[in-house]
């Protein structure tokens, strides 16, 4: 069969310059132009990998016959052929609504299609070409073929499971509701070392198929390994990610937009004696545009939250208040982090010693203790799945997020604020700075321009041995203590 001719870039190639002289943003000229020669470039690699299938079947009839495998690389090649052809439709309708020269919000959408569609199809090419090269490898030296998968098969079997079993059966002591799903994932990575081995005088298909096996296995367990020890020690892990800045700025022709975050994180050292390290950083990421506008009411939030117990996919990640979800509810009374201080009718939460810096970071440092009735609204609006913005009525200016009275005031200095972002506000006060200046000043003396991830170094906090808790106290007299049992305590 003659190689298919490029029909299709022609007319893209035609309609890029008339959209270029129209005025169309030149990104979108490039992305489109560039994703063209891909779609033609994934073409020519599928029809060279169907050539090399059917040659190299046509010379080793013995070595494939009766092989199934064949059968199934022609029909994935196929399907190969069909999504590129799906790339190619895309390529043509993305030509016609450019050619109109009238804005249309399905270019974006057709693009990134293109693109999957082409995707798709190589993965599905270079699939077949991995698996074909195996029988030729083995087609080529049976015994050298045979002497590899004698090694892969030793690699697997001499890792060690020990370090990763520890951190497992630990977690599972520390947190019996995460028991069977821990329990369940080491089992599988042990039993990849049991495999039986196949015979040396078994068909090519079984070998060939043992060593792809034992391939994978030998790449992946390390990794495999590494993940269930993370997905052990993010058990004791509760972090907050709070958005503190946001920034829109120009890198060429290209709109860059990025969120300032700080995560504030405690680290559970003791279980059953609540010991805790916390620790803080802030760093600066790149986001969609998507992203930026998903957030942008969301100053000073947690905008993601996961408490000590769960994996990080179980993240929370509707944006709430900073700090509320280490309240207990007044029902309960307390937990480790403090408890609810009654006086004059009225219940405030009030932080333990030791959690006076962790309250500090969360609040950015100006901390106005929370009544239960707050409280109380924050739960309804979490239990509903919505953000919880500190509205009395719904006509009065919300407290909390990017048009909230405490974060105008607190976050005054942000970038955000300092180029406009509240003015869009019915609720902007159009005052308010940040007396401590310190990381604010960091901010604006660091260029817009500057791009990519911008951490500031981690780093501990909370009380030294013999030291005075830092922060005032809220909520009970010199020398009381909390009614009931305490939590949390340094012994």
């Amino acid at each position: 069969m003659a190689p298919i001719k490029n029909l299709l870039a022609p007319v893209v190639a035609f309609a890029l310059l008339a959209a270029c002289n129209r005025g169309f943003p030149p990104s979108l000229e490039r992305g489109i132009r560039l994703e063209a020669d891909r779609v033609q470039s994934a073409r020519r690699q599928i029809q060279k990998s169907q050539t090399a299938l059917e040659t190299g079947v046509a010379h080793s009839p013995a070595l494939f016959s009766g092989a199934s495998e064949v059968a199934s690389w022609k029909a994935d090649l196929r399907a190969a052929n069909a999504d590129l052809r799906t790339a190619e439709n895309d390529g043509r309708e993305l030509s016609r609504l450019l050619e109109r020269n009238r804005p249309d919000q399905r270019i974006s959408q057709l693009l990134a299609d293109e693109q999957t569609q082409r995707e798709k199809a190589l993965n599905k090419q270079q699939s077949v070409d991995q698996a074909f090269a195996r029988w030729l490898d083995y087609e080529h030296d049976p015994a050298a073929f045979q002497a590899k998968i004698n090694h892969e098969r030793e690699q697997v079997r001499a890792f060690d499971v020990a370090p990763v079993s520890q951190a497992v059966h630990r977690a599972e002591q520390d947190w019996p509701a995460k028991k069977a799903v821990l329990e369940s994932r080491l089992s599988a990575l042990t039993a990849v070392a049991k495999l039986p081995d196949a015979s040396e005088q078994a068909s090519p298909a079984v070998l060939i198929a043992e060593e792809n096996t034992l391939s994978q296995q030998a790449s992946s367990l390390g990794a495999a390994a590494q993940e269930l020890q993370n997905e052990s020690g993010q058990l004791y892990n509760s972090w907050d990610k709070i958005l503190t800045d946001l920034d829109r700025s120009q890198l060429g022709p290209e709109a860059l937009y990025r969120e300032r975050i700080k995560v504030v994180s405690i680290h559970l050292v003791d279980v059953p004696l609540k010991k805790s390290e916390p620790h803080s950083e802030e760093h600066w990421i790149n986001v969609s545009e998507a992203s930026f506008h998903a957030v942008e009411n969301d100053i000073g939030m947690a905008i993601a939250h996961k408490d000590a117990g769960l994996f990080d996919s179980e993240a929370q990640t509707t944006p709430q208040p900073a700090g509320f979800s280490y309240f207990a509810s007044p029902s309960v009374g307390s937990n480790q982090y403090g408890y609810w201080a009654h006086d004059g009718g009225q219940s405030v939460w009030t932080f333990l010693p030791e959690y006076l810096i962790l309250r500090e970071l969360l609040w950015n440092h100006d901390y106005h203790p929370v009544m239960a009735s707050e409280y109380n609204a924050y739960r309804v609006a979490q239990s509903r799945g919505t953000s919880y913005y500190g509205r009395e009525t719904p006509s009065a200016a919300p407290k909390y997020g990017t048009h909230g009275t405490f974060t105008q005031t607190h976050y005054a200095d942000s970038r955000y604020v300092q180029s406009g972002g509240f003015k869009g506000s019915a609720y902007a006060s159009g005052g308010g700075s940040n007396a401590g200046g310190g990381f604010f000043s960091k901010l604006r003396e660091e260029p817009p321009s500057k791009v990519g991830r911008e951490s500031e170094g981690g780093r501990r906090f909370g009380r030294q041995p013999g030291s005075a808790p830092s922060g005032q106290r809220f909520g009970r007299s010199a020398g009381a203590r909390p009614s009931g049992r305490s939590f949390g305590r340094r012994r």
